[in-house]
């Protein structure tokens, strides 16, 4: 069994106390069933609106929901020559009732494929801060006298996945400005954010994978190179070459450039960016931090297990009750994780890679969704507003063995426009 490095367990620690696991498996309707935690919000129509928590269930609310439950049956019958030569994981949470709408084997283990970035999302949007930065950060244990740094300058990679040329420039000029002119030493790379290996655990050969490392320029590795360019550039010498090293506790930051994790989020979610994704991960375990205590009173992580940020490993599973016990989780936190996530899901016929599915239909500029595609394997999961009650739903849909990716991406459509309506 593959050994991991301190990062990667942090990592999968941090992860997995924010997944939440199943508690009964059905393949019957479940109705009148409460969540944790009942939110009200709303989508709107492209807009949203804030969450409130611990609202009380409605007579009125119930009745429709029972009429959108026998709804979702009679989809589910007339679809059976999917469902009879594939697998179904369904679970549709009213959260502004905070009432199970629907749930069909919810408790599966299923692969999530991309739908992994929910979870990633949050989980950091909850750890790490609406606010959360990127660093890459140019550093030095050496004395600085009259323009002249006495010893090494480190540059120290925080895995930037969209950090450019010009990035790197605007970072060259503001060891300028901080009084550097000249280097007595090297240039020292600094990759330790996380371990050496550049692909994640049970990712497949033959995917277009993206590298892993902390020295990201443009997506890539090539940090290094393109800071040796732009000192240069920019009018600061450097006596010897560039090496590895990493730069001690006690170093100090001469200059830096920061990325909102808002920024990284956006093609995270809409253009479903592994890189992205992974990055974000890696965040997590450079943070070492914890969720707070009263999340383990309402999540665990039975049912689910987390092998990397974006979904391309094989050892990735999750339930979709998991799914929309996150979502709930979110959505009873406005300002530090749902509106955040909004912003960053793909919208119905709007952008992302949901731009051109449910165009002309009650779901377009009103689903918000996250997907999931990998052979025999479509997936969707995210919020969406009853236009009819101006609730909002959360949903998790998990269609496992698909012939033709067209399959699940039809019937989740169909889906979503019925909790739309």
């Amino acid at each position: 069994m593959r050994q991991f490095s301190w990062i990667m367990k942090a990592v999968v620690m941090v992860v997995t106390v924010a997944i939440v696991a199943a508690c009964g498996s059905s393949k019957k309707v479940v109705r009148r069933q409460q969540m944790p935690d009942g939110t009200v919000a709303s989508l709107g129509h492209g807009g949203s609106k804030k969450a409130t928590s611990q609202t009380k269930t409605s007579k009125k609310a119930t009745t429709a929901n029972e009429r959108l439950a026998l709804r979702i049956d009679s989809l589910l019958q007339a679809e059976d020559s999917l469902l009879t030569v594939s697998q179904l994981g369904l679970h549709i949470v009213n959260l502004t009732t905070g009432e199970v709408v629907y749930s069909y084997a919810a408790q599966q283990r299923m692969r999530p494929a991309s739908t992994e970035k929910v979870v990633t999302a949050i989980t950091a949007l909850d750890v790490l801060g609406p606010h959360y930065q990127f660093q890459t950060q140019l550093l030095t244990t050496a004395p600085l006298r009259d323009g002249v740094l006495q010893g090494d300058l480190y540059i120290k990679g925080g895995m930037d996945p969209l950090l450019t040329a010009a990035d790197v420039r605007t970072l060259a000029a503001r060891l300028k400005a901080a009084g550097v002119r000249r280097v007595t030493g090297r240039l020292l790379a600094d990759a330790s954010l996380k371990d050496e290996d550049e692909y994640g655990w049970g990712w497949c050969w033959d995917d277009d994978n993206p590298t892993l490392t902390p020295l990201l320029l443009g997506g890539k590795p090539g940090l290094a190179a393109q800071m040796l360019t732009a000192l240069k550039n920019a009018g600061i010498t450097l006596a010897k070459g560039v090496a590895k090293g990493v730069a001690p506790a006690t170093a100090r930051c001469l200059a830096a450039f920061y990325r909102p994790l808002a920024e990284v989020l956006l093609p995270m979610m809409k253009e479903s960016d592994n890189l992205c994704a992974e990055s974000v991960f890696y965040q997590l375990g450079r943070s070492r931090k914890l969720i707070a205590p009263r999340i383990y009173q309402i999540l665990n992580a039975e049912g689910s297990s987390v092998a990397d940020g974006s979904g391309l490993s094989l050892y990735n599973y999750q339930t979709p009750e998991v799914f929309t016990r996150l979502l709930a989780y979110a959505a009873a936190r406005p300002d530090s994780i749902f509106n955040p996530l909004l912003e960053a899901l793909p919208i119905a016929g709007i952008d992302g890679t949901l731009k051109k599915r449910m165009t002309g239909t009650p779901a377009a500029a009103n689903v918000r969704a996250k997907t999931g595609s990998v052979t025999a394997i479509s997936t969707l999961v995210g919020y969406t507003t009853q236009r009819s009650t101006n609730q909002l739903m959360a949903f998790a849909i998990m269609n496992q063995g698909v012939s033709r990716m067209a399959e699940g991406r039809n019937f989740q459509d169909k889906l979503c426009v019925l909790l739309s309506e």
